[in-house]
């Protein structure tokens, strides 16, 4: 089991990240590029975002590096 996750296109170690938003960011504003993904929080207070699948696939990576598998 690899320790890196991939969001968007970047591979992010699992240590680095701090939480992840249970739903879709929805600020209103008519120039967001970020409406409808979720934000994945590092450890310094940078975000990563991503859709859906790969928010799903980031909490299943997390259970399973936390576990040992």
């Amino acid at each position: 089991m690899s320790a890196l996750i991939k969001i968007d296109d970047k591979h992010v170690p699992a240590w680095r990240i701090a939480w992840i938003s249970d739903l879709p960011h929805f600020c209103g504003s008519a120039d967001c590029t970020r409406e409808g993904q979720y934000e994945v929080r590092l450890d310094n207070g940078e975000s990563v975002w991503g859709n859906q699948e790969e928010r799903n696939a980031a909490l299943e990576s997390l259970e399973t590096w936390q576990e040992g598998k």
